[in-house]
């Protein structure tokens, strides 16, 4: 029966192949292909768009090359054409067979949890995990939220959950440098697996011991300069920091489909509300959400730091399960895809759950063992449909003839509200049954200790950002980022020089005729550049000059707006005038725009300073 449905899940996958799915990915990924083929991947990172880690370039490099084997990849009608099927089949075969090496590892890892009885008389059929280590794999390979995640949308996150698991498995085999080497690859393939990073080496720390962890990092090391040895070649190996933190603000936004407290709080509209909004104080939207993360991620660390040898690989799995779901829930800029882990790690959680009266040898009624499982499923069910519902609402609002109905954004932004509460609904679920499980007496002091105490240093630093903000005092506008900008050369940079953006060599200090400042915005004309002020503010004050560095033809105007009305234009100022200085009223002001343009034909060198810019409230 379980090959039967096994084999179900698999004919599905394929008929499936042939959708288009989310085109731009697929787009994208042709053209990236294309590209690290032709060219190289350093080529490929300097001259295209590409965000990904280094190592899905080598495998975009690869089907690629399979792709050459049997067709053309200059034919550009056939290659580019959406409904290319040879290409979706050679892109969603990854998929497919990470899935099929999740559905084993979920057998194998059955196996780990559930042999605690050395008897197999003393284990109660119920959990015998040849049966419910192959049911759990069913769980995964018929759901419909990895079903379409994977072979519907065109993305990969099956691969990066795969390498993961395959990781961990090697550690529960006593193989921590295989399981290094895996780890690393993954997280070098997909962006999101960065998350685990710091519980991995913790978890390797606490089963092997300081000596394993150290040649752990060595060939962790060892692993990432393989994969980015080109770059090394190249002597660009900027490019790959460059490449490894872009992603950090690449989308801006509270939310990019993700239905969770931020979609709700942009007001069901989270791609169209930048994350340097104020929520708290002077604290933005992103910044607020990072404090969160950071907790939460601090509670899984804990978790795992204080564990028991014999609750080691539960909690470490908690772990990652909670961070995953804090990933998605509590920080900005989440996609509607972030989810995906937990799809996985959820079941091996569900091997504990249903386990744990068994622990003890306690003999558990059949009647009681059948509605633990019921919870279980529904939870996971549960999970599993509004995640997908959330995929399937995001490809209908970018692509109408990928789903049925095709609905338009205004019939379905109510529902994305009622998914939105569900999702968290269920995080909260999931939170208040992990705090109950690593709440156990024989560490609850520490836990609870370690916990208030990170609880209330994350409340001094939210505080201390703010104090001047609720003492009233002046508040440097260098604190706060920009919901936008616009530039003619580089970006604003905070407390430096505009040429400093160039890189460390070009650092310098903000100065106007020799007049030296240490707080302010390096800029360049033309520039607007907009703070969100939330209408706390009722005063605006600032200096403002060209550089020192300015080119001694340049010659600009400096303006403010607030709310779009022109509060104050300077004077013509050169590059030897004394700093300017100006205070305007922004009572009742949301955003206000600090201005810099061009006063001659020309802007070369017109290196401008706002200097000392506060804001009062």
């Amino acid at each position: 029966m379980f090959y039967l449905f096994l084999l179900f899940g698999l004919l599905i996958r394929l008929a499936l192949v042939p959708l288009p799915g989310f085109k731009a990915d697929v787009a994208f990924w042709k053209g990236w292909g294309l590209a690290v083929a032709d060219k190289g991947i350093v080529w490929l990172i300097n001259n295209t768009n590409y965000n990904y880690p280094p190592g899905f370039a080598y495998v975009l490099w690869l089907i690629n090359k399979v792709y050459a084997l049997f067709k053309n990849p200059y034919n550009i009608n056939e290659y580019w054409a959406d409904n290319n099927l040879f290409y979706l089949f050679l892109l969603k075969l990854i998929t497919i067979a990470a899935d099929l090496l999740i559905v084993w590892l979920i057998i194998k890892f059955s196996e780990f949890i559930l042999n605690p009885f050395q008897d197999p008389k003393e284990m109660p059929k119920q959990v015998r995990h040849d049966k419910l280590g192959k049911v759990f794999a069913l769980f995964y390979f018929l759901n419909p939220a990895v079903i379409y995640d994977g072979v519907v949308w065109g993305q990969v996150d099956q691969f990066g959950l795969a390498l993961f698991l395959l990781s961990v498995y090697f550690i529960l085999n006593n193989r921590p440098n295989w399981a290094t080497v895996i780890f690393t690859v993954s997280c070098l393939m997909k962006f999101q697996n960065i998350i685990f990073i710091p519980l991995f080496y913790l978890y390797i720390f606490r089963r092997f011991g300081i000596k394993v962890i150290g040649k752990s990092l060595a060939v962790t090391l060892l692993t990432f300069l393989i994969v980015i040895f080109p770059f090394f070649l190249a002597k660009q190996m900027e490019r790959v920091i460059w490449l490894l933190t872009v992603n950090s603000d690449w989308f801006p936004w509270y939310s990019l489909n993700a239905f969770n407290g931020w979609w709700i709080a942009s007001g069901l509209n989270g791609m169209g509300l930048i994350d340097k909004h104020l929520v708290f104080g002077i604290t933005s939207a992103k910044q607020f959400g990072l404090l969160l993360f950071t907790f939460a991620y601090f509670i899984s660390t804990v978790s795992v730091l204080f564990a028991k040898k014999e609750e080691l690989f539960k909690n470490f799995i908690l772990a990652c399960s909670l961070a995953t779901f804090s990933f998605f829930h509590l920080l900005t800029q989440s996609h509607e895809r972030y989810l995906f882990p937990v799809m996985g790690l959820i079941l091996l959680l569900g091997f504990y759950y249903l386990r744990k009266d068994y622990e003890t040898r306690q003999k558990m009624e059949d009647g009681r063992w059948k509605m633990e499982f019921i919870y279980f499923s529904i939870f996971y069910l549960l999970t599993s449909i509004f995640f997908f519902l959330n995929m399937y609402l995001s490809m209908g609002w970018n692509y109408p003839d990928q789903v049925i109905p095709a609905l338009t954004k205004d019939q379905t932004l109510g529902l994305s509200f009622y998914i939105s509460v569900i999702q968290i609904i269920l995080f909260a679920i999931f939170f208040y049954w992990y705090l109950k499980v690593v709440g156990r007496p024989a560490n609850r002091l520490r836990v609870v200790g370690a916990v208030g105490g990170f609880a209330i240093l994350i409340i001094i630093v939210l505080l201390g950002k703010n104090m001047s903000y609720f003492l009233g005092k002046p508040v440097s506008l260098t604190l706060m980022k920009p919901v936008g900008y616009h530039q003619d050369y580089l970006e604003p940079a905070y407390n430096k020089t505009v040429e400093s953006g160039r890189g460390v060599k070009f650092w310098n200090r903000l100065s106007v005729n020799y007049f030296f400042y240490d707080k302010g915005i390096g800029s360049h004309a033309d520039s607007e550049i907009t703070y969100d002020l939330a209408k706390k503010f009722s005063a605006f004050s600032s200096d403002f000059g060209l550089d020192t560095e300015a080119d001694q033809s340049a010659k600009v105007y400096f303006s403010i707006l607030a709310d779009g009305k022109e509060l104050f234009k300077s004077e013509v100022k050169g590059r030897f005038d004394l700093p300017g200085s100006t205070k305007v009223n922004v009572k009742g002001v949301k955003y206000l725009t600090l201005k810099i343009s061009k006063a001659g034909e020309s802007n070369f060198g017109a290196h401008a300073d706002w200097l000392d810019p506060v804001v009062i409230r």
